[in-house]
């Protein structure tokens, strides 16, 4: 048995490549009980790599380093055991239950990491079934219990998976971007949640992990972290103490320079108080009410996107406002007695049609583009709207893909497959292929999730260019900056729209 001071994991030298490419070099780094470690980086500075490294996933180079695990019983090098003490929560376990369509419940998905497997494989015993809704009931999501996980919105699908982590009853627990996609209130409670669990057990014998979170930047941390690793480029930068900012401050990633926020604004406020131009509306919605299986997901929706408007839509975790934006895409259709049309884009007569003309960008997008592709690939197979590219481009084409490459600064990735992108970079890229037609609406999903603060100005820059250029913006997101696109807001509550206003 080790003493209280002896590292659980320990890394020396460490350095990790995969296919020939350097992800991590050089690094010196040591979890000691009673840390909790943040990590922090842009998009391709090696946090993902990270998090791989620690749990077992992704091993050092050969004669580079040296890895050590001790969980009790003394040092080893054999990352098998950290399968057993080490869980991960990332944006790829997240993406695998959308792309292989694993809707289980969300108290299922809890008992999963009671079982310690990726999905349910048998019947709980009561005992565990106690268990895990103990659990949720702890970490402040009873209510989600019988929800099926693939209805939830995104949010509440990362806090469901952080608690199938805790119930995995882990040494260490790896969070991979873990505010990510939730709003100001999911926040707090996810600082709640881990502060809770880290304090004291919630079981007898069950032992408190070390957490290890990554994120952008310092205000992406959880309250938890008292530890802080900064890396940039594969290496650390920074390693030290972390202090939280206070509970009451606002810790949200990102945001566009003042100057070109306060331009934006006072563009947006005159359309916004311009009277709409005659014409028919490119989008009309009519008392639609939207299902889910079994579940009313909108409710009596009535809203039309007029020539000259840019929409945001607001609304906490689960109001319904990606399953707004799939209704405008033609993905999802009004239950009988709505009607959804589309009279200034001619009404399209198929889905492919309107997807010339309609775009859409989210992070379920995302989970599901899984076929092999180069960046450049990836952005061309925005022409046929597919997953994967299905024709060569013409000559036009590839023109366009150049000048796409060259506005989100993947020029330097164009050759790279996709699977080998940070999220971040990989969301770029996907934004990239929602703007290869030109098209006349542009539903965004959370665009900024996953991105850096640079990537986010970046963003920020091409929304403007778009927007000047003819594109209407529809975008759902619980951020409080980037708000200088938009000359109206959508506010959603359980599904209903509760404000229609001008900005």
């Amino acid at each position: 048995m080790t003493s209280d001071s002896s590292p659980i994991i320990e890394l020396s030298g460490v350095h990790v490549r995969v296919n020939g490419a350097a992800l991590l070099h050089d690094i010196d780094w040591r979890l000691l009980p009673g840390e909790h470690w943040g990590v922090v980086g842009a998009n391709g500075s090696g946090k993902t790599s990270f998090l791989g490294l620690l749990a077992g996933t992704l091993w050092p180079a050969p004669g580079d380093g040296e890895r050590r695990y001790d969980f009790g019983d003394g040092p080893q090098r054999d990352a098998v055991q950290a399968r057993q003490a080490v869980a991960l929560v990332s944006h790829e376990l997240q993406d695998r239950y959308a792309r292989w369509g694993w809707n289980f419940s969300a108290l299922d998905v809890v008992l999963s990491g009671v079982y310690r497997t990726d999905v349910p494989r048998r019947r709980p015993d009561t005992a565990e079934r106690l268990r895990a809704l103990a659990l949720m009931r702890r970490l402040g999501i009873a209510a989600l219990a019988d929800r099926p996980f693939l209805e939830l919105s995104r949010g509440e699908q990362r806090r469901v998976l952080i608690a199938r982590g805790f119930a995995f009853r882990p040494a260490v627990l790896l969070l991979d971007e873990p505010a990510s996609g939730l709003d100001r209130a999911a926040r707090r409670e996810l600082d709640a949640m881990l502060l809770a669990a880290v304090s004291a057990p919630g079981h007898p014998g069950e032992r408190t992990p070390a957490l290890v979170c990554t994120g952008h930047s310092d205000a992406d941390l959880p309250r938890a972290v008292n530890r802080l690793l900064r890396l940039d480029r594969g290496r650390i930068v920074a390693s030290g103490t972390f202090a939280a900012p206070p509970a009451d401050a606002e810790r949200v990633p990102g945001g566009a320079s003042p100057a070109t926020a306060d331009a934006a604004s006072a563009r947006t406020a005159a359309a916004a108080e311009a009277p709409a131009p005659d014409g028919a509306p490119l989008v009309e919605v009519q008392h639609a009410d939207v299902w889910l299986g079994s579940r009313r997901v909108l409710h009596d929706v009535t809203w039309r996107l007029s020539a000259g408007e840019h929409w945001l839509v607001t609304g906490g975790n689960g109001a319904g406002k990606s399953t707004f934006l799939r209704l405008l895409h033609g993905q999802l259709r009004p239950a009988r007695g709505g009607r959804i049309a589309w009279p200034a884009l001619g009404d399209p007569r198929n889905v492919w049609a309107l997807r010339r003309q309609v775009a859409w960008l989210s992070p379920e997008l995302q989970a599901r583009y899984r076929f092999p592709s180069t960046v450049r690939q990836c952005v061309a197979s925005g022409f046929e709207s597919s997953i994967g590219l299905v024709r060569e481009p013409t000559a036009a084409e590839r023109e366009r893909v150049e000048e796409l490459l060259a506005l989100f600064r993947l020029e330097a990735l164009a050759e790279r497959p996709t699977s080998t992108l940070s999220y971040g970079q990989f969301r770029r890229a996907l934004i990239a292929r929602a703007l290869a037609n030109g098209p006349r609406v542009l539903l965004l999903d959370e665009p900024w999730e996953g991105l850096d603060p640079a990537a986010a100005a970046l963003l920020d820059e091409v929304l403007e260019r778009v927007a000047a250029g003819g594109t209407q913006l529809v975008c759902a997101s619980h951020l409080s900056r980037h708000l200088h696109h938009f000359t109206h807001e959508l506010v959603l509550e359980r599904g209903e729209i509760v404000a229609a206003r001008a900005r």
